[in-house]
């Protein structure tokens, strides 16, 4: 799902532009005039394009449900604050926050009773504290809103080892919250199908990849691609080709970006199972040449940042694929450009990268790790 906030982008990218030194150095021989009045005719092309993306992204963004929902390990359940209380632990404040499990939605567990940290503070100083639990960064609802004893909740939560401990909750609607009502029927609709492609395989996510609902498409893209069932399966590559196909071709541009997206996901797949599973073309689901075909058919896409994507994601595709060990790769989408070198073959004051520090454009940079040497 596309996440940007095109008015913050536009701020930050025409300051780092008025500062540009305008001083590309080696990076004008790769990538031609890298002068301020064609930068700056370049960025004001995409600021529509920011723009039409961004008047769609709020809805399109996926809530915190989606996060628990999208990973099978993860307890579902409804539950009951018990208990409130601040916490200051050094720097960090905070509320502790009780829960009691009254109804299990998704898995089994016999913990009914645990415990969650909150970001939330009766002075609202949420946004300046950091509570890291296993890597939660995301606030929740938890977070943003009072918890009160006697609430309920559906939350999202990790398995434990007994009662009383602390869980880590990436997940979690207020069944109080008007506004979070429609979240409630969303996930027994997903609830729904999940248990239903238990027991009669990847026919159910076939069919979510048209969901009205853009996260659960997305998640069902994440299952199709684990699934041994759909990749053996001729209906299952035949019918997600179809759908992939249709949606880059979808008068919304967001959903135009969030098929570009289900790419380059079937993409770190296929890389990462191909080898173990042998395959001659990638994934059977949408084969490598598939991929490579559909992410440039998207570059000419009408949205010029959807095209940007696109040619980003197709240089690291080809790249990842035929790079040899040692070599480089920088890639400034806007210019629809790319560089590649070997070791020793630039020296730009110690740096992998061919352009100036201050370049105001985004660009991306890797590397495929050198062979190491063969002993004596």
């Amino acid at each position: 799902m596309i996440r940007i906030c095109p008015i913050v982008f536009f701020l930050a990218v025409f300051s780092s532009i008025r500062t540009f030194s305008q001083t590309p150095l080696e990076g004008a021989n790769v990538f031609g005039d890298l002068s301020y009045p064609r930068i700056r005719a370049i960025f004001d092309s995409r600021r529509l394009a920011y723009q039409e993306l961004g008047e769609q992204s709020r809805t399109l963004t996926s809530p915190d449900i989606a996060t628990a929902l999208g990973f099978p390990s993860y307890l579902i359940s409804i539950a009951r604050i018990t208990a409130v209380e601040p916490f200051d632990d050094d720097s960090v404040h905070g509320t502790r926050i009780s829960f009691h499990v009254e109804q299990v939605l998704r898995g089994t567990s016999d913990v009914t009773d645990f415990v969650v940290l909150s970001r939330w503070t009766s002075d609202r100083r949420a946004e300046d504290n950091v509570i890291e639990v296993e890597g939660n960064f995301r606030p929740t609802v938890l977070d943003t809103t009072e918890p009160k004893e006697g609430r309920l909740f559906i939350l999202g939560y990790t398995l434990d080892y007994s009662d009383g401990k602390t869980v880590f909750v990436p997940s979690a609607i207020d069944m109080q919250d008007p506004d979070q009502a429609r979240l409630i029927d969303d996930m027994k609709q997903f609830l729904v199908m999940e248990l239903a492609a238990a027991s009669s395989g990847f026919g159910p996510f076939l069919q979510a990849l048209e969901s009205p609902i853009p996260w659960i498409r997305e998640i069902a893209v994440h299952r199709l691609s684990a699934s041994d069932a759909c990749n053996t399966s001729p209906v299952c590559t035949q019918r997600f080709s179809t759908i992939v196909n249709r949606q880059l071709r979808s008068k919304i541009p967001n959903e135009r970006l969030e098929a570009s997206d289900w790419l380059v996901w079937i993409d770190s797949v296929s890389r990462s199972k191909s080898g173990r599973n042998q395959w001659s073309d990638g994934m059977p689901m949408l084969p490598d040449s598939a991929i490579r075909q559909l992410l440039s058919s998207a570059i000419d896409d009408p949205n010029l940042y959807i095209g940007d994507q696109a040619f980003e994601r197709r240089e690291m595709f080809d790249f990842n694929r035929h790079g040899r060990p040692g070599a480089c790769v920088q890639i400034v989408p806007a210019l629809r450009k790319s560089a590649h070198w070997l070791p020793g073959e630039h020296d730009y004051s110690g740096r992998n990268e061919l352009l100036p520090v201050d370049f105001p454009l985004s660009s991306t940079t890797g590397c495929i790790p050198a062979l190491e040497p063969q002993g004596n």
